[in-house]
């Protein structure tokens, strides 16, 4: 594809809702500068921290330009350069030997959110290793738990429109941090505020960038549906339901009514650790106001019971009818709100065997598990030596000699000390692909503006080449990426018409029609077409699960581990940094200004119960292992719980350890959603003995 001496428009491809739309200034080849679009109505002319130094990690001095070779011990970092005919001819003759002896399936792919783009972060891979017949990935680190679900209890992934969150009386933000991970919503909010509606923030630690609310309700974590169940258990008990709505559009409502009479208010403050007088005002406040919006995040879904608590929040609106309000209901960003299901793109035809799929959460179960040998791994996007759970598993597996790693990156990262074989990525600037948004239903291209520096190549380049060095021979992997974003638009099931994709592939992004959730849920539809809601999901029971919104506890927790949590009596939690995004810049300084070291926050009750003052150092532990950083002795977490923010790469620790040697690998009750959030620590001086 042509570039544009001058400016270039392309699109963020990092794993958020606000799919921010980018313009990059390009002078004599050399990319300038980048500032977000100010005619996207998103974008509105200012990128986030996280993204709006991104040209700097184009010409970084430790960028990754060409392929290299292990040389010294693995996780040891020393390399030998190679060129990429070496490089790809290595990979390919290690591959067909695997083939030929243990099969396909011993070759594992590892992808994660670094590049949400269709093309270079989805369409490529699958493709390739759906041909060559290995395993595929199936990414549950997110929200899977909370959208499987979703999905059970309301039929679909449709959800409520957030762009219209400005005409809520009420926005219930739960388990969410807009500021840090959803910037471009918290104008939405101001406004809403400045024109009436109440703030409730459902969260154990103090989010930034919001009004303050009326409520904070500050639940133990894990037990956010105990609260929810109490908010329902009110508006049924007091008659504030609606009726009308529940009749027209609901099924299951009796023997959600009989659940409910068990958790009154005061059970669900015991189980929470909240004052059940705040549960008695939200309910009060949410069946008041019934133009409202639930807006939940991923905090209250990586527990074990993510699935049984998002059912319980999503049944709200369920029975105050907020679904019939424009705006009104429940908004869950997720990648599925998309009305298209890009699996169609896949190529799962190509597959010479049957398909399998393993869960991301648990590469270090298959890396280790001697009855089916897992011989290789390939990973691009991602980063598992930091991203996954109980590292010192995932270490072990990727310490094996016999595993030939190969990894796919921009720089040194902790997975690529593993690797035999480095290969130099291209950034989103150096590259073709389109990007869909799960914040409003819209399509972006991705221009590239300047050409590779060095020897980078794309995740489309670098997946075409192997083909060809494999033997493959189908069109579709032999494509080039401006191709295949031209496959992408002229899709005949994308829900666009003819002059939607010229629109979109001269301007560069389209929005699409779709009509408002509220608007499906009118009581003028006749009966035999009206959506269905789930209050008791038949589908979960044949499964063995729970039918109806409940609670149970996490599998770390007072309750189920007792004597677990008299060890380890601190919920620690690990959610998304403010200025850095998850593992992608977690070694970058220049990123990192606003949070120079990592740090621990902690309530200054448990701090004196332990002796620590603010920027002591700390060591956090467990049986599963420990890190050290620095105290950061503060209310804005509750007491009893722990946070560490950000997903930082191991030199930035003293002792080289991450929070995720102590996380749990476990998955959630529905989906194999990650449940790293139901985790037992304890803390203590790290000078002390």
């Amino acid at each position: 594809m042509e570039m544009e001496e001058g400016v270039s428009r392309g699109v963020c491809p990092h794993d958020c809702p606000d799919t921010c739309s980018v313009i990059a200034t390009v002078g004599d080849g050399r990319l300038i500068g980048l500032r977000g679009d100010p005619d996207h109505p998103v974008t509105a002319g200012y990128l986030c921290a996280k993204y709006a130094r991104a040209h700097e990690r184009v010409y970084a001095p430790d960028r990754l330009l060409h392929p290299l070779r292990r040389v010294g011990r693995k996780g040891e970092g020393r390399f030998r350069r190679i060129g990429w005919d070496a490089a790809i001819g290595e990979i390919a003759r290690r591959w067909r030997g695997i083939v030929a002896t243990a099969g396909p399936q011993a070759i594992l792919p590892f992808f994660g959110s670094g590049n949400e783009g269709l093309v270079q972060g989805r369409i490529s891979g699958r493709r390739f290793f759906n041909r060559l017949g290995t395993l595929q990935l199936d990414r549950t680190i997110c929200t899977k738990a909370g959208r499987t679900a979703y999905i059970h209890t309301m039929g679909s992934s449709a959800m409520a429109d957030p762009t219209m969150a400005h005409e809520a009386e009420l926005i219930v933000l739960w388990g969410v941090n807009p500021a840090s991970t959803n910037l471009h919503h918290l104008p939405l909010l101001k406004r809403a505020r400045a024109e009436g509606a109440a703030i409730v923030v459902v969260n154990p630690t103090r989010i930034g960038g919001i009004p303050e609310p009326e409520i904070w309700l500050r639940p133990r974590p894990g037990t956010d549906a105990a609260v929810a169940l109490a908010v329902m258990h009110v508006i049924l008990r007091e008659g504030w339901h609606d009726r009308d709505f529940i009749a027209d559009f609901t099924f299951g409502f009796p023997a959600l009514e009989e659940r409910l009479h068990a958790y009154s208010p005061r059970r669900a403050a015991a189980i929470a650790d909240v004052p059940a007088a705040d549960i008695e005002r939200l309910a009060r406040l949410y069946a008041d106001r019934r133009r409202s919006l639930i807006h939940v995040g991923p905090g209250c879904l990586r527990h074990g019971n993510a699935g049984a608590t998002m059912r319980a929040i999503a049944c709200l609106p369920a029975l105050t009818g907020a679904w019939l309000q424009p705006g009104g209901g429940l908004y869950l960003p997720t990648s599925t709100a998309f009305p298209f299901d890009w699996s169609v793109l896949d190529g799962d035809e190509l597959r010479p065997n049957t398909g399998r799929r393993y869960n991301m959460v648990h590469l270090a179960h298959h890396l280790l598990d001697a009855t089916k040998p897992v011989s290789s791994l390939y990973v691009f996007d991602g980063n598992p030596a930091v991203t996954l759970y109980n590292q010192s598993q995932v270490r072990r597996g990727l310490m094996r000699d016999d595993l030939f790693t190969v990894v796919h990156e921009l720089r040194m990262t902790d997975t690529a000390r593993f690797a035999d074989i480095v290969l130099p990525a291209t950034t989103p600037f150096e590259h073709s692909d389109i990007q869909f948004s799960y914040y409003r239903p819209e399509l972006l291209l991705n221009r590239p503006a300047i050409a590779p520096v060095g020897e980078a190549r794309s995740n489309r380049d670098v997946f075409r080449t192997l083909a060809s060095a494999l033997g493959f021979s189908e069109p579709c992997l032999r494509t080039t990426a401006e191709e295949v974003v031209t496959e992408v638009v002229n899709h005949p099931l994308l829900p666009l018409d003819a002059a939607e994709r010229a629109a979109l592939l001269r301007d560069g992004r389209v929005t699409l029609r779709t009509e408002p959730i509220d608007r499906r849920f009118r009581h003028d539809v006749p009966a035999s077409s009206r959506p269905r809601i789930a209050l008791h999901a038949p589908l979960l029971a044949a499964q063995g699960l729970d039918p109806l919104p409940g609670y149970m506890p996490p599998q770390e927790s007072r309750e189920a581990t007792p004597e677990r949590f008299a060890r380890f009596p601190l919920s620690f939690l690990t959610p998304s940094a403010h200025s850095t995004l998850n593992a992608n810049q977690g070694g970058e300084p220049a990123l990192r200004r606003a949070e120079a070291r990592p740090l621990l926050w902690i309530n200054p009750a448990d701090a004196r119960d332990r002796n620590l003052a603010d920027g002591d150092p700390v060591r956090i532990h467990n049986d599963r292992g420990h890190c050290r950083m620095w105290a950061r002795v503060t209310e804005d977490t509750r007491p009893g719980v722990v946070v560490a923010a950000g997903q930082w790469w191991e030199r930035c620790y003293p002792d080289g350890m991450i929070p995720n040697f102590t996380t749990p690998d476990f998955v959630a009750d529905m989906g194999g959603g990650s449940a790293f959030n139901s985790n037992l620590v304890d803390v203590t001086s790290a000078t002390a003995p």
